[in-house]
């Protein structure tokens, strides 16, 4: 069977390449597995060597990268060798060569996961994208989402009529937080949304560490790793405390030229395979991003969720499902009732019921 897969994919963004990854990996169960190597204009800038736009920001941007420049060449390097190395992508395509039927010969489509369906996310002007919505496939063949996500956005009338033709013919339909399973459940009364767990929890940890070669092993020294993509005031005050409190060295993994606060070693040119090996070795985790906590967990990393403000929809629903929604963080206050150790017995069990059930969402989804 020959599957095609539309997703987030072309980015500096570890979550989104691992999420792809992961997403490819759990479909190549049923055939082989092609990316849909899709030009998104407004997500492609994310690969420009040196980032520029008309902006006080674009200009900000510019200056960062010309400084960052050794760091960023690396790190898109590694990047661009990961994708061509574990996606099977297949030649690049714009939108309307898309439209004009160019991609064919696939018995499955599957659009998913991350962002896709957040607006905000994929265009610069906050329009939704059909392409991501596979509205380039004819409406005799199979498609679905896996874990598509709406994010916090919360879509207008005018936009909800747009979604709901485009989901129209889907064969099943799923998202991976719970208000967006909510918020498309008032869009398609008649449909069944389904809700699973986001693609990089389809693994687990020891598959992770077996595609990376990672052996499980004492890491030669203790550290808190801090990976932050929003980089909240909130979290520059958990490092602070959570440093103390522990007294381990500090790393922090981003692709910013200044660290994030006062730390040890700043990591600003990993790529998927360097961040894997990080998390594996790391004894705390100190993270806002979502993916940063589905590795944690994954992974049986104690852990501090420091809550990503109006994006703390994806955190407290995948907390919530395993049953430890104590650990995501609102306010400094909240840092003294952190127990500093997590036993994972009931939350692994948990991730395994709900991994189960996303895989055999999957296996209906692509044989029913």
């Amino acid at each position: 069977m020959k599957i095609a897969l539309v997703t987030i994919h072309k980015v500096t963004n570890y979550g989104a390449v691992l999420q792809a990854y992961a997403t490819k990996v759990a479909l190549s169960k049923y055939g082989t597995v092609s990316t849909i190597d899709y030009y998104n204009p407004h997500l492609a800038r994310h690969m420009d060597m040196v980032r520029f736009e008309l902006s006080v920001h674009g200009v900000k941007m510019l200056a960062h990268d010309l400084l960052n420049l050794p760091n960023r060449y690396k790190l898109l390097s590694r990047f661009k060798k990961f994708l061509s190395l574990h996606m099977n992508l297949t030649k690049e395509f714009r939108s309307n060569e898309l439209l004009e039927d160019k991609v064919n010969g696939y018995e499955v489509y599957v659009c998913g996961s991350d962002q896709i369906w957040n607006p905000g996310v994929v265009s610069e002007v906050g329009k939704v994208d059909p392409i991501f919505f596979l509205s380039f496939v004819k409406k005799d063949f199979k498609k679905f989402s896996y874990a598509s996500s709406i994010g916090h956005h919360m879509y207008s009338d005018e936009e909800k009529e747009e979604v709901s033709s485009l989901l129209d013919d889907f064969s099943m339909i799923s998202v991976r937080e719970k208000d967006g399973q909510k918020k498309l459940q008032e869009i398609l009364p008649k449909r069944d949304i389904h809700h699973v767990v986001d693609p990089t929890l389809l693994l687990t940890q020891a598959e992770w560490y077996a595609s990376f070669n990672i052996k499980e092993e004492t890491p030669k020294e203790n550290y808190i790793l801090v990976y932050s993509v929003p980089r909240t005031a909130l979290i520059k005050k958990a490092i602070d405390f959570f440093g103390k409190k522990l007294n381990l060295k500090i790393v922090a993994i981003d692709r910013m030229l200044l660290p994030i606060t006062k730390i040890d070693k700043h990591v600003r040119d990993a790529g998927p395979q360097e961040f894997i090996q990080l998390y594996s070795n790391a004894s705390f985790v100190i993270t806002d991003s979502f993916h940063g906590m589905c590795f944690a967990v994954n992974f049986k990393k104690p852990f501090a969720c420091i809550s990503a403000n109006e994006r703390a929809n994806r955190q407290e629903s995948l907390l919530e499902l395993l049953g430890i929604r104590e650990r995501i963080m609102y306010k400094e206050s909240d840092f003294e009732n952190l127990t500093l150790t997590l036993e994972y017995a009931n939350v692994t069990t948990k991730l395994e019921e709900i991994r189960n059930a996303s895989l055999q969402y999957i296996e209906t989804a692509i044989q029913g």
